[in-house]
């Protein structure tokens, strides 16, 4: 399993804390604390996905809002993207999954299926975009009605199908950016 170095979790910790800065996020999270969840948390359970291991979720987090940045650069000629909101979703989207995802503790899975991690048992039924919905606003954020749908946007994914045409444009780009992170990942694993 793949680990960051001290160095490679800095970088990363730079440019995501310059974003949660940039959302007027940090006065809702004990810094200290957020740093070290994200140090351990991996942004899925199994190698095959690219993202599953300590570390990956702030990496799948920062590679994701940069893609997310540079649509909305793109259609901006078109739409206007609040950049702050669009900051605030992509950041915040994954968080839950500080809670999600533990450590495997199946030996067998681990080494024949490259499944790290596990979920963990958590109340409710929740996808990971409601649940972070349900750890920001634990923390005193709020949402936008689109920036709310926009935070759902991967959890009704494969839901909606035809219902994706009427979605709001933060939630497109969220979508996307999400769509295009994921393929990245996954195909840098197999190149290695």
């Amino acid at each position: 399993m793949r680990n960051l170095t001290e160095d490679e979790f800095n970088k990363e910790w730079v440019t995501f804390y310059g974003n949660f800065e940039k959302a007027g996020l940090t006065e809702y999270y004990n810094t200290e604390k957020l740093q070290e969840q994200l140090k351990n948390a991996s942004g899925a359970l199994s190698e095959d996905t690219g993202i599953a291991y300590p570390g990956a979720l702030i990496c799948h987090i920062n590679l994701f809002t940069a893609i997310a940045q540079r649509i909305s650069k793109m259609v901006a000629g078109t739409f206007s993207i609040d950049e702050k909101s669009l900051l605030k979703v992509c950041l915040l989207q994954h968080l839950s999954k500080i809670y999600m995802y533990v450590p495997n503790d199946n030996e067998w899975r681990m080494k024949n299926l490259g499944e790290n991690f596990k979920f963990a048992e958590l109340d409710g039924n929740l996808k990971f975009g409601e649940r972070s919905i349900h750890c920001a606003t634990t923390h005193g954020i709020i949402f936008t009605a689109e920036e709310w749908e926009a935070m759902e946007s991967m959890d009704k994914a494969k839901e909606s199908n035809g219902m994706k045409y009427a979605e709001c444009i933060l939630s497109t780009i969220i979508r996307q950016a999400n769509e295009l992170a994921y393929a990245i990942e996954k195909e840098r694993v197999k190149l290695k």
